[in-house]
């Protein structure tokens, strides 16, 4: 098993402890101390390499507090904090961060608000609509698991035989930021699994060993030296052997399903009904306590947190003072219950 060094886990911990705006701002000025050209704004972070391969990660999460406590259990390689990690994806970022200390210049983008919609890879492309460099293909580090290779609409084979040969698996997924990115590049694109599982969740995990290796099998990409050059082919499918198309893995599951299929699309959005895996939505209980599911946009309109367990509920649930009523059992209603929790 690997373990993290100390001065990785405190790596690790001082990127998950931070927010958004001023983890944009550390992650701005450690790329202005690695690369030549850097260009920086509130929606994203991007460095132009050496080596034409993208790396991509995003820098928020689906936490309204960064955590306050970090835990890592070395015998079981595991990382967790008890009011949410936020590995997905500052795990990401951590895995990014290492190959570039590594001595590794691949091109660095970093985007905002990925789980609310990819809006920081949206602007990116906007202000951008091809990469100022030439790029070969693009590898993001924002998938759950273990060895996940996942495409989305990018249907070249080549690029996913060669994904596959370096140690990874394809599986599915519904959306990330290369979502945006690669069919607007028109590059081809895949997301690695980086090690965190149940996110979305306060119960998420980090498992270390995964993640590691991620960092390993990426090394061995880079240390090839040449690289194919990968385009975007955006996947088809007929329903049935017809012509008529989807544009989408979603759009042909919607048009030839009534409901979910479980391995496959386990959940129903409960507002906008898009259909996704399991780990791909956040669970919020409602009034009656049934668990409710979100997809990451209509979360930010319809789910809150406890401030104290960090369990999410749906919009209006919660008491005006933001406490559920087990903490408020266990804890009492004072402004203290904070405090003693910490305790």
């Amino acid at each position: 098993m690997q373990n993290l060094t100390n001065s990785d886990y405190k790596l690790f911990c001082s990127l998950a402890q931070v927010s958004q705006e001023s983890l944009r701002k550390t992650l701005r000025n450690f790329l202005y101390k690695k690369y030549k050209t850097v260009y920086a704004t509130d929606h994203y972070l991007y460095a132009v390499g050496e080596i034409p391969i993208a790396l991509v990660a995003h820098m928020d999460t689906v936490f309204p507090k960064a955590p306050k406590d970090i835990f890592y259990d070395r015998e079981k390689g595991v990382i967790w904090s008890p009011t949410g990690l936020g590995a997905d994806d500052r795990a990401g970022i951590f895995a990014i961060i290492k190959l570039i200390q590594l001595g590794y210049r691949p091109t660095i983008l970093f985007c905002a608000d990925e789980e609310i919609g990819a809006l920081g890879a949206e602007q990116l492309v906007h202000d951008y609509p091809q990469p100022i460099e030439p790029i070969n293909f693009i590898i993001e580090l924002d998938r759950r698991g273990t060895n996940d290779c996942v495409f989305y609409n990018c249907d070249n084979k080549d690029f996913i035989h060669y994904i596959e040969s370096a140690g990874f698996v394809e599986d599915w997924g519904s959306f990330s930021d290369i979502s945006e990115i690669c069919p607007s590049w028109e590059i081809a694109g895949v997301n690695l699994s980086i090690g965190y599982e149940d996110e979305h969740t306060v119960s998420e995990i980090l498992k270390v060993n995964p993640m590691l290796d991620t960092v390993r099998k990426v090394r061995k990409i880079f240390d090839k030296g040449e690289w194919p050059s990968f385009k975007y082919v955006p996947k088809s499918w007929s329903r049935y052997g017809w012509d008529g198309l989807y544009p989408s893995e979603y759009d042909y599951w919607m048009a030839t399903r009534d409901e979910p299929e479980e391995g496959i699309f386990s959940h129903m959005c409960n507002c906008c009904g898009m259909i996704l895996h399991d780990y791909e939505t956040i669970p919020a209980i409602d009034d009656e306590y049934n668990v409710a599911y979100f997809c990451p946009d209509c979360c930010v309109e319809n789910v809150e947190w406890c401030k104290i367990c960090g369990q999410s509920f749906v919009k209006g649930v919660l008491p005006p003072s933001g406490i559920c009523e087990d903490c408020i059992s266990k804890y009492g209603k004072s402004r203290d219950a904070k405090k003693r929790r910490r305790k």
